[in-house]
């Protein structure tokens, strides 16, 4: 039986998705795993090609128009244990020198295993390669440990995770985050890592495609397209850490992350620290382009000590961003604390 779905919801047509799905279904056939593909492209040449392409493929024409939509049929096809989500301009790749880690004998505690990430650019081929784990035994300090080894970009999102952990996180944000942005998926990151530590597979080489995020002009381009894709202003990355902040805390709320209440309530304490202290120094430092509500409560969550006041006063906030957000944020709190 098949231990691992390699999960790929593409939006590219075959000319720029090829170098992706060929990678992963060659990885496939080396490994013994199957590839997903959810494919919302509406390229004729493309369902032509994969449609019965090989029988370590399973090739689904998606009807969803946006990509967390496409995100979540790949990921609801998953069958296995085990699955790995993948973009479509990224490449797979078996080390056939390493060891390959036995997912049939994982302990409990551990979430995730993630690759042997090689940082990729156009113009520059491979600039860096992460192989860092989260080895903290607590969901708290590894929430910190992540927050002080990520190297810049959210490339371990794209790891191997436990399907039974995955899919019911990614199903909820589907249904209840008030924007489904494409810009949440570091709070995703974040909710992942706090459900268990991250080993490391040598065996498996995943080339993340930087594409437009390599230039400073790049980088603030993309990062207006994700903001104004969920329906938020272009200049929203300023807000970037408060949205983390509501994200990790409702995300942490859910039963299915299956913490303690003691441990929950250190996860919370620890986003608070880390998420939000972010924020509010950012308002110090750059007080001059947020408004002066924003400033005001910001100033309120400096005296305050307890987290679920802390919250609400965040959430105030997220108002100030777009109007009729702030509901969208509660109902999604109300969501993650009655399912």
């Amino acid at each position: 039986m098949a231990q691992l779905s390699i999960c790929m919801p593409s939006n590219r047509p075959l000319t720029t998705s090829r170098a992706a799905i060929e990678s992963a279904l060659a990885y496939a056939g080396k490994t013994g795993a199957k590839l997903i593909v959810s494919d919302n492209s509406r390229d004729p040449e493309k369902r032509a090609f994969l449609q019965n392409r090989s029988a370590d493929l399973v090739y689904h024409c998606s009807q969803s128009a946006d990509a967390s939509g496409n995100w979540l049929e790949a990921m609801s096809l998953a069958d296995t244990p085990f699955l790995l989500p993948m973009g479509d301009d990224d490449e797979i790749h078996f080390s056939a020198g390493e060891t390959q880690v036995d997912l049939s004998s994982l302990p409990q505690d551990v979430a995730g295993i993630r690759p042997q990430t090689q940082i990729w650019t156009a113009a520059g081929g491979v600039c860096q390669t992460e192989r860092y784990t989260i080895d903290a035994p607590n969901p708290a300090e590894r929430l910190q440990e992540f927050s002080r080894k990520v190297m810049g970009n959210n490339s371990i999102f794209y790891s191997i995770y436990r399907t039974s952990t995955f899919v019911p996180l990614l199903q909820f944000f589907t249904r209840a985050h008030p924007t489904r942005g494409g810009y949440c998926d570091w709070s995703l990151s974040f909710a992942l890592i706090a459900s268990g530590r991250m080993i490391h597979d040598p065996s498996l080489i995943y080339r993340y495609d930087l594409g437009k995020w390599v230039t400073e002009s790049g980088i603030a381009a993309a990062s207006s397209d994700l903001y104004e894709k969920a329906g938020l202003p272009a200049d929203s990355e300023k807000y970037a850490a408060l949205l983390r902040f509501l994200d990790i805390h409702i995300l942490a709320l859910r039963r299915s992350l299956q913490f303690t209440a003691a441990e929950r309530g250190e996860v919370l304490l620890m986003n608070g620290r880390l998420a939000m202290a972010e924020f509010l120094k950012s308002v110090r430092t750059n007080a001059q382009v947020y408004d002066e509500v924003v400033v005001y409560l910001a100033g309120l969550i400096e005296q305050e000590r307890n987290i679920d006041s802390i919250f609400h006063l965040a959430l105030m906030m997220t108002d100030r961003i777009k109007p009729g957000l702030k509901d969208g944020y509660i109902r999604f709190f109300q969501a993650a604390a009655t399912a």
